[in-house]
């Protein structure tokens, strides 16, 4: 069937299809944005009632996954009887693709981990399992921000009504846990585990650990051979990585990692030198209150199909169980097993098989009939937030909050609900939302102040008396540290309250002994990272024997007893930059800032740089027309704001808000700002520099 629209929302190519569904890259009028539509096709529909409610199920899984780790949906609906999801199309690809083009370095390895394994462990404490988690599930921005993606076969471990997966073994074998290619219902959020630890060795070695002829043979090596030797893979390897390895691999489930975001933290403590155990087994006393032990364990009676795994459960035992291993669309595969079935007199399973790209597989069981879905392997999938928010939520963002007429202001990202917090009229500027979502933190002279958005009561932070400049207070992503910009300085120190209050000089900031960074280079600005990880300053830079800004990303995990690790400095001579950089923005990997071309009040070119690939661009969505100010992208990094003043309409030209997606700003089109009142911004200098707020 050839389609043009899904509801409004207008279909360009077909990227996937599976035995479930089909899925289409789009574009949404509305919100000017690329968006990814799976969609029910309806033969199924016509089929079989029961792929619709499979469908649905897949919503009511998603729906409890609202993460930043994990691919979001920005819509459901249904056309023509036939259900749909809109969810983000995520332009960068998947790891496997990447796996393809070349080994990772253990420090871009983890760095995925790190971006993922917080949206397996919140699957994992609403007793939710991917069970198919695989590189080719793994997929990322074009940022390179790697998120969880295809939750088509996941499991409830805490029991659902209506279980239509019934006691079919599904998922990828070549990624698959000894307990899960066994059958065993039972399945934890560490059949997951198992599979991550799969996903390292393959990115640090460039292949699988184990394998075969048959994908059934591949599944029975999981469940029998021991763990290769990695360094045999990769003998340049550091010999932890081989502990690190095994435990996530480990043949017993009780030996793993309880939860992915330990298994990381375990990698990151090897990286820095720290001296673990000879074994990384945990304690298991502490397993009953780890979010994977949400299981709930079915007892077997005579009818039931299957047992809990046993510890002494022996590999042959296993292998006689597996009679069939069918190819499922996309890679993932259905195994099916009769012994159980026959050694308690419970009737036998009969298969029907079918290609991958036809119907999904049935498998009939006399007691209960099970639908299995086809995994896909696109490079787009599902994720889903059963109910909308309140408020509208574009680029992870709710609300913005911006500077008129020197004045705070904040309003939905819609534009609706504007509201006026502070009336003192006094110049303010560094704008930054506080972890807490209801506060803005800001800057007025040398003051640092917060203002309530409900309650609209304001209070002194820091006052810096001493200071000969003062242009930077950002606080870090979780709220426990904050980056100072005094004289030219950087001051790294715990966001204390009572002792920021307290601090008005520079030796009262010494005395917090915090992480710090000082006197090494002119600092002007900083930016912190998305996981407080890196800063990116803006400094005074000496080029070809001038001096101009620069800026300077640095690693400061360590910076309490090192100073920081510099990982870059741009422009260093890679493209032409003159003087200034009127303001940037940071998100952890890419860089937005303007040049020296101040024509009004701090408006100028807007320039993009991407701090992995070294390449940069001037943007110009208003056909080359300057004057743009305040760039600063949205919280999951696919839009910016900004503000623009077309320097064509002379100095008195109004100044208007853009909220645009980041990779379309060079696209030829008709651009329409943000709709507020006209001549809503009255003054030739105005700067609203916008910051947005995560949606929660």
């Amino acid at each position: 069937m050839q389609l043009d629209k899904i509801g409004r929302y207008e279909i360009k190519a077909e990227l996937g299809r599976g035995g479930m569904a089909t899925v289409y890259r789009g574009y949404d009028p509305r919100f000017e944005r690329e968006v990814a539509i799976k969609f029910l096709p309806p033969e199924l529909i016509h089929a079989d009632p029961q792929f619709r409610l499979r469908f649905e199920r897949e919503a009511k899984i998603i729906a409890q996954l609202e993460h930043p780790s994990i691919v979001p949906v920005y819509d459901v609906g249904e056309e023509n009887g036939q259900p749909y999801f809109v969810m983000r199309y995520m332009g960068g690809g998947s790891l496997s693709e990447r796996i393809k083009a070349g080994l990772f370095s253990i420090e871009d390895a983890v760095k995925i981990l790190e971006q993922i394994a917080p949206g397996m462990d919140e699957a994992h404490s609403k007793g939710i399992v991917h069970r198919d988690l695989k590189p080719g599930n793994i997929l990322f921005t074009n940022k390179n921000v790697a998120l969880i993606s295809d939750f088509g076969i996941a499991k409830f471990t805490q029991g659902e009504a209506g279980n239509m997966t019934g006691s079919a073994i599904i998922g990828t074998p070549a990624y698959m846990a000894p307990e899960q290619a066994g059958g065993d219902v039972s399945v934890d959020g560490r059949v997951d585990i198992y599979a991550l630890g799969v996903i390292l060795y393959e990115m640090v070695t460039g292949k699988q650990p184990y394998k075969a002829d048959t994908p059934l043979a591949v599944a029975i090596k999981h469940m029998t051979e021991p763990v290769p030797r990695i360094l045999e893979a990769n003998p340049n390897l550091p010999v932890w990585m081989e502990k690190v390895i095994s435990t996530a691999m480990a043949k017993d489930r009780d030996d793993r990692f309880s939860t992915a975001v330990e298994m990381v933290e375990t990698i990151k403590a090897f990286m820095r030198g720290e001296t673990l155990p000879a074994t990384l087994k945990a304690e298991k006393a502490t397993l009953k209150v780890s979010p994977y032990n949400k299981t709930t364990v079915v007892q077997p009676t005579a009818e039931k199909t299957f047992v809990a795994k046993k510890k002494s459960r022996s590999p042959l035992f296993v292998i006689a169980g597996l009679f069939v291993l069918t190819v499922l669309g996309g890679g993932a595969y259905l195994l099916g097993s009769t012994l159980l079935p026959i050694m308690n007199g419970a009737p036998t399973a009969t298969v029907a098989a079918t290609e991958a790209t036809s119907a999904p597989i049935v498998i009939n069981f006399t007691e209960t009939p099970s639908i299995v879905e086809t995994a896909t392997e696109t490079a787009i999938s599902v994720t889903e937030t059963a109910s909308l928010p309140t408020l509208p939520v574009i680029g992870g963002a709710d609300k913005i909050a911006f500077l008129r007429n020197n004045d705070i202001w904040v309003m939905n990202v819609d534009t609706t609900d504007p509201r006026q917090l502070t009336t003192d009229g006094i110049a303010k500027f560094n704008l930054e939302w506080l972890p807490d979502g209801n506060t803005i933190l800001y800057m007025s002279g040398k003051t640092v102040k917060t203002v309530d958005i409900e309650t609209l009561r304001e209070e002194v932070v820091f006052n810096f008396i001493s200071a000969e400049y003062f242009e930077a207070f950002s606080v870090s992503p979780d709220g426990t540290q904050v980056a100072i910009v005094a004289n030219r300085e950087l001051f790294i120190v715990p966001f204390d309250l009572d002792k920021l209050r307290a601090a008005n000089k520079k030796s009262a900031l010494l005395d917090m002994k915090g992480c710090l960074f000082y006197k090494d280079l002119a600092v002007k600005g900083a930016k912190w990272s998305d996981d407080g990880t890196r800063l990116a300053i803006k400094y005074i830079a000496n080029v070809n024997e001038k001096f101009a800004d620069a800026v300077r990303i640095m690693d400061v995990t360590k910076c309490s007893t090192i100073p920081p690790a510099r990982i870059d400095d741009f422009p260093n001579g890679r493209f032409n930059f003159a003087n200034e950089i009127v303001n940037f923005d940071y998100d952890g990997d890419l860089l937005f800032f303007l040049n020296s071309n101040r024509r009004n009040g701090g408006f100028g070119d807007l320039v993009f740089y991407n701090s992995f690939t070294h390449k940069f661009e001037n943007l110009a969505p208003f056909e080359g027309n300057c004057c743009y100010r305040d760039a600063t992208f949205s919280p999951d990094g696919t839009y910016v704001i900004f503000a623009f003043q077309d320097i064509r309409l002379g100095g008195e030209s109004p100044t208007n808000l853009y909220f645009l997606p980041a990779d379309t700003l060079n696209q030829p089109r008709t651009l329409e700002p943000l709709p507020l009142p006209e001549g809503f911004f009255t003054r030739r200098d105005d700067a609203p520099m916008p910051a947005l707020r995560p949606a929660k």
